[in-house]
């Protein structure tokens, strides 16, 4: 043990030495580098001709407060929305280092595509990707009995965790199974849009909250093998509780994650609110988990051959462990409404600014789905090539995640910059899709430049495109994200022309994208 502690960095033996010395908060969301890291190994050839992690330029910092002081009256990020901090950031070159606060560590953030494949590429066998520390100290003492999520495991624990779910979450037989159902929960919002648009054809104000029911019902279908009723005009009480817990959850992060905050050290009334918001969503997931369970074992055994088994079925075979399937669950609830609800919310909003794109779908989508009355096939799904060619133009040009964060595993070399093992780097994902190096005219919907044929349109570096991440900690319910997505982008426009007769939304980056403007789509129907 003594010996390995001398090849460890020398702060992260720090930590370890100190964790007894500082808040349980505190404790609960630093160990996780020194706990985790893997076992360094030799220096980068060019380790000793680069510079030094303390070279590495950016805002100023202070030694006691950190960099503190920029969120100061009279400091750069002073009121500045988040998307623009990370620009400001990258301003200062390829490699810069944002000071931590409050107890946070350091953030270095790479804008250079090459860069972030190098740190991508070097992430080992078990990536570290730090969640949000507030979710960690929830699990870690808030659900002491209930098992890591993926998004806040670690090592060896996320390997097997993510393992077992990626042989039920990355199956192609078990996405198909989804089509059906989805489509069904999204005949039903494609329905409610016609029940709630006003008489000049607006959707109301709260029509993001609407997606978001969407968004919940689809995600519940697979998660808790259950059917919520919440895009209903008399919605189920778990639903209408289960959207107002995400969108808490969210909010509360960005004020305690984001924002300088000292939850940390006291409990704040965010800290609070946080708390309460996650206890809802694991009550009401554990009790259709628990449903789940029940169902399960009341198969009768000359089913259990021949049977077609759910995915929450396959994550409790798998597991073996119902806590398992509930923190999985979790995972999804949390990934899958205010995030797909925000991705479909952009993709209207792109399509109802660029009518002539608008068209162009909708013509593609004419010639493959002839009766718009039918339930859509996962067939008819693989031609809408242009349609999706729409949605990753949207997720490039708006996308709802500010960037990837990973903390490295071992001493790197970027920019020509001394990176220590466990290093936590960002990726600004808003700041690269808007950046004319990487993706020519790039201020401009082109759904092209993701077809053939539209060579001087194409994507300069694959690494200025990670919507959903890389590598083995890539978002595990991508395939069900896409399903969802382009089932609904589909029958929206089959169904209905969409106009934006506003100035342009309003927009601010939290811990996701965020409308500040109400969505008045006006939606008339098609023929």
């Amino acid at each position: 043990m003594t010996t390995m502690l001398r090849r460890v960095p020398q702060y992260l033996c720090q930590v370890q030495r100190l964790q007894q010395q500082v808040p349980l908060r505190l404790r609960s969301t630093a160990h996780a580098d020194a706990q985790y890291a893997a076992e360094p190994t030799d220096k980068p050839v060019d380790w000793d001709n680069a510079k030094p992690y303390s070279a590495i330029p950016g805002p100023k910092s202070n030694p006691f407060v950190g960099g503190l002081m920029s969120f100061l009256p009279g400091g750069e990020f002073y009121k500045v929305k988040l998307e623009d901090m990370f620009d400001t950031l990258a301003s200062y070159g390829p490699v810069a280092k944002m000071a931590g606060i409050m107890g946070r560590p350091d953030i270095v953030l790479l804008s250079d595509p090459k860069e972030i494949e190098i740190a991508l590429r070097n992430e080992g066998t078990w990536p570290i990707r730090q969640g949000a520390d507030s979710l960690q100290y929830y699990f870690e003492n808030r659900r002491k009995g209930l098992p890591m999520s993926l998004v806040s495991s670690q090592g060896k624990e996320w390997q097997e965790f993510r393992t077992a779910v990626n042989q039920v979450m990355m199956q192609p037989r078990n996405i198909k199974q989804y089509v059906e159902p989805i489509d069904s929960v999204t005949q039903e919002i494609i329905d409610r849009m016609r029940r709630i648009r006003d008489e000049n054809s607006l959707m109301p104000a709260n029509f993001s909250d609407e997606l978001a029911k969407w968004a919940l019902e689809s995600i519940t279908l697979v998660a808790l093998d259950a059917k919520l009723g919440c895009i209903s005009d008399n919605p189920n009480p778990d639903g209408a509780k289960m959207v107002q817990c995400s969108h808490t959850v969210f909010d509360s992060m960005y004020k305690l994650d984001v924002l300088p905050s000292p939850w940390k050290f006291v409990s704040t009334p965010h800290f609070r609110k946080f708390t309460k918001a996650m206890d809802g969503i694991t009550e009401i997931s554990s009790k259709y988990v628990k449903a789940g369970m029940e169902r399960l074992k009341n198969v009768p055994a000359t089913e259990l051959k021949d049977r077609s088994y759910s995915v929450l079925e396959n994550l409790l075979i798998k597991t073996e462990d119902p806590d398992r399937a509930v923190a999985m669950a979790l995972d999804m609830m949390l990934a899958g409404i205010d995030t797909t609800s925000t991705v479909v919310a952009t993709v209207l909003y792109q399509l109802a600014t660029n009518p002539e794109k608008q068209k162009t779908l909708q013509e593609e989508l004419d010639r493959v789905i002839p009766d718009k009355r039918k339930p859509l096939t996962k067939e008819q799904l693989e031609e809408l090539k242009y349609m999706r060619a729409c949605i990753k133009e949207t997720m490039r040009i708006m996308p709802i995640i500010i960037g990837n964060s990973r903390t490295s595993v071992k001493d790197l070399v970027l920019g020509g910059y001394q990176i220590p093992a466990g290093t936590m780097l960002n990726t600004p994902n808003y700041f690269l899709g808007r950046n004319e190096k990487y993706f020519p005219r790039a201020k401009e919907f082109l759904p092209e430049r993701w077809l053939p044929g539209a060579p001087d349109l194409k994507c300069k570096n694959p690494f200025a495109y990670l919507p959903f991440g890389f590598g083995p900690r890539m978002c595990v319910g991508r395939r069900f994200a896409d399903l969802e997505i382009e089932t609904i982008v589909a029958k929206v426009f089959r169904n209905f022309n969409l106009e934006w007769n506003n100035p342009p939304a309003a927009l601010k980056m939290q811990v996701v994208l965020v409308f500040a403007d109400p969505l008045r789509f006006k939606v008339t129907d098609r023929a």
